[in-house]
């Protein structure tokens, strides 16, 4: 059995908070400030946000620019956007990846 690197294990169990979903979809937009994210959000209160966004950055899944005395955040890189829009795409069958398709199609291996 292949060993699961711990990164990925930490990435996924980040991404299994409805919270913290809602906040990826609402910086998925681009950068954007706490505040912003809060009323998006809508839920739990703007220290709660805070840590979740902590929480994310300690992972690498968002960063942060400071610009005065506010925070805003972006996405670390696009490939933290592929695992979720995949996912949001299969479960909502739209689409699925036509090179997984392929490759599933053909017996190969996906990983």
């Amino acid at each position: 059995m292949r060993k699961i690197n711990p990164k990925v294990i930490q990435f996924f169990e980040a991404l299994a908070d409805e919270t913290r979903l809602k906040i990826l979809l609402s910086i998925s937009k681009g950068p954007i400030a706490v505040n912003e994210i809060h009323r998006e959000v809508g839920e739990p209160t703007l220290s709660a946000i805070s840590h979740q966004l902590r929480t994310m950055s300690d992972l690498d899944i968002v960063r942060f620019e400071k610009k005065g005395r506010e925070k805003f955040y972006r996405l670390s890189d696009a490939h933290c956007w592929c695992p979720l829009r995949d996912a949001f795409s299969q479960m909502s069958n739209k689409t699925k990846c036509p090179h997984c398709a392929m490759l599933f199609k053909k017996g190969s291996v996906l990983i």
